[in-house]
Formats: C-alpha cells, sequence, structure tokens
C-alpha cells in the first residue's frame, strides 16, 4: 500500500503541538498544592507554553486547510465519525484552552502582567471580571478533555498500524518504517520526556511538598540569629546608660547632627515560604537621623520606604506585592518607621523602639543596630522582625501563614557622614 504522507509543515507543527501539550499538562499539575517561591515564574511559564500552543495550533489548523492532505482512511461510518469528532474537538481544545486561560490571566484580581518566555509583552484582554468564574470552569475541563482526546488518537493511531494494517504512523512520522516499531517507540518516548520535564521544571517544589526545608546561606543564618522579635525580645538594660549624661561627661559630650545617609546602602527583607527563604529588597529609601550617643533622649530617626520599589528578583512577584493583596501601593505608597526612644544597650549596640506605619496600619516596632563612629563618619547595620499579618500585609489566601509566614527579617547596612565639627 502506497504511503502518503502530510507536508513537512503539517508534521513539524503536530509534533511541536503534542510535545509542549504533554508539557503543559504536567505543568498545570505542578500549579496546584502547596506554593512554593518558584509559584510566580511557574505561572509565567504556564502562560508562555499555552500561548505558543494557541498560535501553533492556529497555525496548524491553516495549514490543515490550505495544503492537501492524505486521503481518510477507510473503515466502518462510526469509527470515521469517531475520528472527525476527536480532530475536531482536540483543535477545540488546542484553541479554547489557551483563550479560556488568557481571560483567567486577564480578569484575575492581581494584574500581572505576561511577558512570553521572559521577552515578550503579552496583552491582556478587555473584559470584565464576570467572565472569570465561567473560565476557570472551562480551562478546568479543556485540560481534562485534551487529557482523554490524546489517549483516544494515540489509541486510534495504533490501532490503524498494527490491527487494521494501515501505514498510520508513517503519514505523520516521515522516518517510519515497515511497522514503525522503533519510530512509535521514539515518539512516545519523546513525549513521556516532555511531560516529565513539566513535572520537574521547578524541582524545589517536590523538596517543599515533602516537608525539606532550604538550606539557609550564610548571610541568611547570620540575619536569623541577630533579628529580634518586635514584641518578644526586651532589652535588659542599665537605665542609667541611657540616662542624663554625668557631670564628667558633659564637658565631652557629642553634640546633636544631622546625618546623611551615603549611596550605596541597603534595606533587605527575608520572607519564608513553606520554609524557604525568599530574599528581596526596596531600591529606593530615605532616612533623616538626627542622633548623638551622648544625647539618646533627644536623637531621632525616620526611615521613609517606597515600596513600589520592592525587588525580589522575579518581576510578576514583585508586581504582586504591590497590588492590593500585598502592600496596596496605589493606596499606600510608602511605609514610615519613626524611632523615638533610643537605647544604648552595650558596646557599640543600640535599639530604637518606635512606630511602624505600613499599609494604614501603626503599629509598635524595635530594631537592634550596631553603630562605629569613626570621625565624622558612622557605619550602622541592623536587624529588625515585624509580624506582616498585623499590617494586612497579605489579603485573602494569602493571610494565612501555611505557606507564606508572619514573621518577616528586616536587615539593613550603610555609611553615614555628619558635618564636620
Amino acid at each position: 500500500m502506497a504511503v502518503q504522507r502530510y507536508s513537512y509543515t503539517a508534521i513539524t507543527l503536530h509534533w511541536l503541538i503534542a510535545l509542549l501539550l504533554a508539557f503543559q499538562i504536567a505543568l498545570g499539575w505542578a500549579l496546584e498544592g502547596d506554593n512554593s517561591p518558584e509559584l510566580f515564574a511557574r505561572f509565567q511559564l504556564h502562560k508562555s507554553v499555552g500561548i505558543a500552543i494557541l498560535l501553533l495550533s492556529l497555525a496548524r489548523l491553516a495549514a490543515r486547510i490550505v495544503m492537501p492532505r492524505p486521503p481518510v482512511s477507510g473503515g466502518p461510518a462510526w469509527t470515521r465519525a469517531l475520528a472527525v469528532l476527536v480532530h475536531s474537538l482536540f483543535y477545540g481544545v488546542m484553541i479554547l484552552g489557551p483563550i479560556t486561560g488568557w481571560l483567567l490571566v486577564s480578569t484575575a484580581k492581581v494584574q500581572v502582567p505576561t511577558l512570553l518566555f521572559g521577552i515578550i509583552p503579552w496583552p491582556h484582554l478587555p473584559v470584565g471580571r464576570g467572565w472569570h468564574e465561567p473560565a476557570e470552569v472551562v480551562h478546568e475541563a479543556m485540560a481534562w478533555l485534551a487529557i482523554v482526546l490524546f489517549l483516544l488518537h494515540v489509541a486510534g493511531a495504533l490501532r490503524h498500524q498494527w490491527l487494521l494494517g494501515k501505514p498510520e504512523l508513517q503519514r505523520m512520522i516521515p522516518s517510519a518504517r515497515g511497522k514503525a516499531v522503533g519510530a512509535t517507540l521514539i515518539a512516545l518516548a519523546l513525549v513521556g520526556g516532555a511531560f516529565a520535564a513539566g513535572s520537574m521544571v521547578y524541582p524545589d517544589r517536590e523538596r517543599a511538598a515533602s516537608g525539606e526545608q532550604a538550606v539557609p546561606n550564610a548571610a541568611q543564618t547570620a540575619a536569623v540569629a541577630t533579628s529580634a522579635p518586635v514584641e518578644a525580645e526586651k532589652a535588659d538594660t542599665d537605665e542609667t546608660a541611657e540616662g542624663e549624661p554625668t557631670s564628667e561627661s558633659v564637658e565631652t559630650a557629642e553634640p546633636l547632627a544631622d546625618w546623611t545617609v551615603a549611596p550605596g546602602g541597603r534595606l533587605g527583607f527575608t520572607a519564608r515560604w513553606n520554609g524557604e527563604a525568599v530574599e528581596g529588597r526596596f531600591d529606593r529609601w530615605r532616612a533623616d537621623i538626627r542622633f548623638s550617643p551622648d544625647q539618646l533622649a533627644a536623637s531621632r530617626i525616620k526611615v521613609t520606604v517606597d515600596l513600589a520599589s520592592a525587588d525580589t528578583g522575579d518581576g510578576q512577584r514583585d508586581d504582586s506585592l504591590k497590588s492590593s493583596d500585598f502592600f496596596d501601593t496605589a493606596a499606600y505608597p510608602s511605609a514610615t518607621f519613626i524611632a523615638r526612644d533610643i537605647r544604648h544597650l552595650d558596646g557599640d549596640r543600640y535599639e530604637a523602639r518606635g512606630t511602624l506605619n505600613l499599609r494604614g496600619a501603626a503599629k509598635a516596632a524595635t530594631l537592634r543596630f550596631t553603630l562605629r563612629i569613626e570621625g565624622d563618619r558612622a557605619r550602622v547595620g541592623g536587624t529588625a522582625r515585624i509580624d506582616r499579618t498585623a499590617f494586612g500585609v497579605g489579603q485573602g489566601e494569602w493571610a494565612a501563614t501555611d505557606a507564606i509566614a508572619a514573621e518577616v527579617d528586616v536587615a539593613f547596612a550603610f555609611t553615614a557622614t555628619r558635618p564636620a565639627r
């Protein structure tokens, strides 16, 4: 029997879509269950692959219409009707599935921009929020229907090849010869490999699901070890250390000075997501410091942080931090810490107690810091720990602390100068 093959364009599109579908189905399952720090990157990849499937499917449909095809295989009417139904539904799934996913992204509460494979911006659909729930139902149904159709499609091809002795596989696998056993095994191995890749593209999820925590690096360990809970730790200090200066020290007391923070300082934070440290920093912040180690009662510190400058190294996650679920930067663009009670602990260690105003909530906050003054230059480094839930950072599904811990560690380091005396 002469073999009439599909065009190389149709063959290439067919196998690209098949591999991407296997990868996408496995990746879709990886979106369920416990969240992890890779959640945003995983969703971004899922969206990118989905749009790729949509575009390739439209190209495949156009090729099917325009280019000549091999004749339809013979057989009973019901098998031919079933084959037509499976192929028609497959095109529906490959097109409707990505479109409903696109609708979900476009109508999500947290509007996160889509960047295909981290390169190409992809717009949202101009539709209302009412499309979200129907799109979610259809999208999930499309995933399960794709699995069923995939199995039926493979079963039909194998039935024609071996039970009926018709060279179906040779029409879509150019290198297939005879009974095409080798080519079939290679094709199934490729599809299975794509499925496995979709399951393992972010292996850290498996570690988080098994309860194994990431091993923190030395910097994280040091930050956690030196940070102090806001409410739990209280300084056990000698009141005379922060009281009025003695008569012997009056003559040598350093006057109050306005300190200017030098460029290059860092204000960072560490949250814990399923036990894994997620580090970030604020790129824009300023500090107004009026300070003297000999006049702590009159010293004042005010730090203002631009919340929209949060950078965790993941664009999607950073955009979500700006949303109403977290910092809500549209309503509360900045956070402010004002310290009015500064105490000397021992050596070069100090404690500043004050008020943190974040997301419209003002709560007591305490930070510990070290201070080393050399002439008119000072080096400062310190830590604090805040409870994000006390400020409403994390709304809806993010309010729970089973995935994202309530405590967030803050660490800072900078140098400052004062006018020459």
